[in-house]
């Protein structure tokens, strides 16, 4: 007998987005139901760079301190010549970190570590990835949409108010909505695979015949296990089944040593490089994010951290929208992530193009520490602050004083699904606090104390301006102190919902 259920929001596909969406509505409260087609978690290193704003995101959801244990730096990169030397240098420039930023290089974590740690923060929050179900069949009406899903207790009506697809890039949600995929297939066909072999040492990633993507081998040690990771482009028409023997054949052959050898291979994958983005990130109630919305190339470590971000930036507005916010700030997610995802794909193109040419190295932009929605409608900005941090880019993190003297981060203060409103020496109330807003004051007899000038350097605030900060760390607006009635109207535009029970 087929069950009906209810729930505010049902994620289909349990991967990175799905998870990061599910811990981001759990945390506000919201009533979600988190299905993935595959029966059991997925196993592969796939996606296993975590670059820096990904890392304040993990920060900010709880999980970073995990994460960081469960993997490492990455190696230098060992690029081999044909008579058989080698250069060592740095995947990425070795920048110190900094007050406004204390993260500053990327982690190396397997994927499935990754989605591990994010199942096990979600297990705290009471709920689970329900495994084995798989989505059907599903219909919308202006409110609500209805979902026909199978699973391992048969067969499920489920009624939401929102359908998330986050089911990869060949997405059923995607298809099923009559969404494009507009993008070009890039021609290289490769195979990643997670391997335990002998032959190579663990302190390097070893990058065989650079520029050629015919030949070219990279093996890379996998920080947190004893397997490496290895990529290699393979012909369009090769179909084998790699098995170990197979798979040290091709290594043999391709960098002309014969001391390398696999002896098992755990996870392997063949996949098509593509470069594309949908058409559109929402249909009525129903959305897209991850790969479901866009597909990179592998270089620069770009998609995982992407499709984290699109979750990130989605799951605080959905909340908002369920507690009466209106429509116009779920319209901003796509507003503000497909020029993003547009951005990132033509770098990941460009960094592939560049791998052509023997060149690896990553740059700034790989780090995802600039992007900014300052074209986003929540922006709202000063006229004087042209030149200085504007509305809609990243809050910058600063150290600060309790006036207990304790040493406090701007980021442990901002951690959390709230609004933050920072009143820079407004002394005195600017607005009531609420449910969903919490009010900072920041100034030589408040609070907080700005003792060393680095929050004054990054925000560059006069005294008596605020600036609102958003739940997913970005500026959301600047204000004066006196515009108490600007902030409310901005509140109950974009935050603070009319409702207190959904």
């Amino acid at each position: 007998m087929t069950r009906y259920t209810t729930t505010d929001v049902l994620i289909c596909g349990a991967g990175v987005t799905g998870l990061t969406l599910a811990i981001e509505l759990a945390r506000h409260g919201i009533s979600f139901r988190l299905i993935e087609k595959r029966t059991t978690p997925f196993t592969g290193s796939r996606g296993k760079g975590i670059q820096p704003r990904t890392q304040e995101i993990f920060e900010d959801l709880g999980i970073l301190n995990k994460v960081v244990a469960a993997g490492g730096r990455y190696p230098p990169l060992r690029t081999y010549r044909h008579d058989g030397s080698y250069v060592d240098s740095d995947i990425a420039h070795n920048t110190k970190p900094t007050h406004a930023e204390p993260y500053h290089l990327p982690l190396m974590v397997p994927q499935n570590v990754t989605e591990t740690i994010m199942r096990e923060q979600l297990k705290a929050w009471g709920h689970r990835v329900e495994f084995g179900c798989e989505l059907l069949h599903f219909a919308q009406t202006p409110r609500t949409v209805t979902a026909y899903v199978a699973g391992p207790a048969g067969e499920e009506v489920i009624i939401a108010h929102y359908l998330i697809g986050a089911d990869g890039g060949g997405s059923f949600v995607r298809k099923k909505l009559g969404v494009s995929f507009p993008g070009r297939t890039l021609g290289i066909h490769a195979l990643v695979a997670d391997a335990s072999l002998s032959g190579l040492n663990r302190d390097v990633w070893h990058h065989f015949n650079d520029g050629d993507m015919v030949r070219m081998v990279t093996i890379c040690p996998l920080a947190g296990t004893q397997l490496f990771q290895i990529q290699a482009p393979l012909a369009p028409d090769d179909s084998q089944d790699f098995s170990a023997d197979a798979l040290t054949a091709l290594i043999t052959e391709r960098i002309g040593r014969t001391d390398v050898r696999i002896h098992s291979i755990p996870w392997i994958s063949k996949y098509q490089m593509n470069a594309r983005i949908a058409e559109h990130y929402r249909v009525g109630k129903v959305f897209l994010a991850g790969d479901a919305a866009h597909v990179h190339p592998p270089t620069g470590g770009q998609g995982l951290n992407t499709s984290i971000q699109d979750a990130y930036n989605l799951g605080w507005k959905m909340a908002a929208s369920l507690r009466g916010v209106g429509e116009e700030l779920l319209d901003s997610y796509e507003q503000e992530r497909r020029p993003v995802a547009e951005s990132l794909l033509h770098l990941s193109t460009r960094l592939l193009e560049s791998q052509k040419q023997g060149g690896i190295k990553r740059e700034r932009d790989v780090r995802q520490l600039d992007i900014q929605y300052t074209d986003s409608p929540l922006a709202h900005t000063l006229p004087e602050r042209q030149y200085r941090l504007q509305a809609g880019e990243r809050a910058p993190d600063a150290p600060l004083l309790g006036a207990g003297g304790q040493s406090l981060r701007l980021f442990q203060l901002l951690q959390g699904p709230d609004w933050n409103l920072l009143a820079y020496e407004t002394h005195g109330k600017v607005i009531d606090a609420r449910r969903g807003l919490r009010i900072h004051h920041i100034g030589e007899q408040d609070e907080l104390i700005d003792t060393m000038g680095h929050f004054r350097e990054s925000y560059h605030l006069a005294p008596g301006q605020c600036v609102l900060i958003r739940p997913d760390g970005y500026v959301g607006a600047f204000f004066h102190g006196k515009q108490g009635n600007d902030i409310e109207n901005y509140l109950s535009r974009f935050a603070i919902g009319i409702k207190d029970e959904y």
